[in-house]
C-alpha cells in the first residue's frame, strides 16, 4: 500500500510539472516584468528568499532565475540572500557547532541560496548564526563589521545596512513569514517587551574567516522562550492592512515584495500603542504553545 502510494504522488508531481510547463510556464523576460510590477528597480538592494522547484514553471536553471535578479537591480545595485547554516534554531545550532567556515560552511536556506554562495562575485558575512550573501559593487559595506556584533540582527549588522538602504525585500514562491529581516524588528522593540528577546549569556563561536584564519565570534542568540512567544502572523496581518505588501503571480509563481523602512514604520506605530507581535501571557496551554512555535524558530 505505502509503496503504491508513494508511485501515486510521483505520477500526480510528473503530470502537474508538465501541465506547468505547456500552460503555466516563464522565461526570464517575463519574470523580470513581474519583479518590476512589485516594485523592483535599478539600484535596489534587494533580499531575496526563494524557493526553486519545476513545479513553479520558471523555463530556466538557477543560475539563469538568480541573473534575472541581479539584471533587475543593476549595476548599481545589490543582491542579497541569507544563508544559515541549520534549519532549527540558532540556540540549538549554536549548541552543537564545532566551527563554522564561512567559506565552506553550505547554506541550508534552499539550492538558489546555495548556489549564489557559490558564485565567484559573491561575498558572506562572516557571522554563525545570520551570515549574508551581497554580490554588488558595495557589498564589503554590507557585510563588514557583522562579527562584531553582539545581535546578529541588530545594529551593525547587514539586516541594518539593509534598512539604511531602505532594501526591498522579495519573497519567490515562499511564504511572507520567512522574512528574516523580521529579527531586526524584533530588536528595535526588544527594550519594551516585557521578557528577554535574547540568551542572557553569550556564545564564543570558532569561525574560519576567507583567507582561512581562525578567529572567535561572540554572540547572543534569540532565547528559545522569546521563539515561542513570536505572532508573525499578528505583523503580517498589520502589514496587510495598510497594504504594505505588494504582489503578483507569474505562470505557477507567486511573487511578493515589502519595503524594510515600511515594515519599520509599521512596528514603530504599533509599539507606540502598545502592541506587539508576541504571546504576553502565560504560554502553559498546549494551544499558546503551539502558536508560539508555529513562528520562525532562528
Amino acid at each position: 500500500m505505502r509503496v503504491c502510494k508513494l508511485w501515486l504522488k510521483a505520477r500526480l508531481l510528473r503530470v502537474r510539472e508538465l501541465w506547468v510547463r505547456v500552460f503555466r510556464s516563464y522565461d526570464e523576460s517575463d519574470l523580470l516584468a513581474a519583479l518590476h510590477e512589485v516594485g523592483v528597480v535599478r539600484g535596489d538592494a534587494l533580499m531575496l528568499h526563494s524557493a526553486f522547484g519545476r513545479a513553479h514553471g520558471f523555463r530556466g536553471s538557477i543560475e539563469q532565475l538568480t541573473d534575472v535578479f541581479i539584471d533587475a537591480v543593476g549595476q548599481e545595485g545589490h543582491l542579497l540572500m541569507v544563508s544559515l547554516p541549520y534549519r532549527s534554531s540558532s540556540f540549538a545550532y549554536l549548541s552543537k557547532l564545532k566551527v563554522f567556515d564561512v567559506r565552506k560552511t553550505p547554506s541550508m536556506m534552499g539550492l538558489v541560496s546555495e548556489m549564489f554562495r557559490l558564485r565567484p562575485d559573491v561575498l558572506r558575512s562572516l557571522h554563525p548564526t545570520h551570515p549574508v550573501l551581497v554580490r554588488g559593487r558595495r557589498a564589503e559595506a554590507f557585510i563588514e563589521g557583522h562579527p562584531d556584533c553582539l545581535h546578529p540582527c541588530g545594529p551593525g549588522s547587514p539586516f541594518d545596512k539593509l534598512a539604511q538602504a531602505n532594501g526591498l525585500v522579495v519573497f519567490f514562491n515562499v511564504a511572507f513569514d520567512t522574512y528574516t529581516f523580521f529579527h531586526y524588528l524584533e530588536h528595535m522593540v526588544s527594550p519594551h517587551l516585557p521578557f528577554s528577546l535574547y540568551t542572557e549569556q553569550t556564545f564564543d563561536v570558532p569561525v574560519v574567516d576567507r583567507a582561512g584564519h581562525p578567529r572567535t565570534v561572540k554572540t547572543h542568540v534569540f532565547a528559545p522562550d522569546a521563539i515561542r512567544r513570536r505572532r508573525f502572523d499578528v505583523f503580517e496581518a498589520a502589514l496587510r492592512r495598510r497594504g504594505l505588501i505588494r504582489q503578483t503571480r507569474l505562470g505557477a509563481s507567486r511573487i511578493q515584495s515589502v519595503r524594510v523602512q515600511d515594515t519599520i514604520a509599521c512596528v514603530s506605530e504599533m509599539a507606540s500603542r502598545g502592541e506587539f507581535f508576541y504571546d504576553t501571557e502565560d504560554l502553559a496551554t498546549p494551544s499558546r504553545r503551539a502558536a508560539g512555535e508555529s513562528a520562525s524558530g532562528r
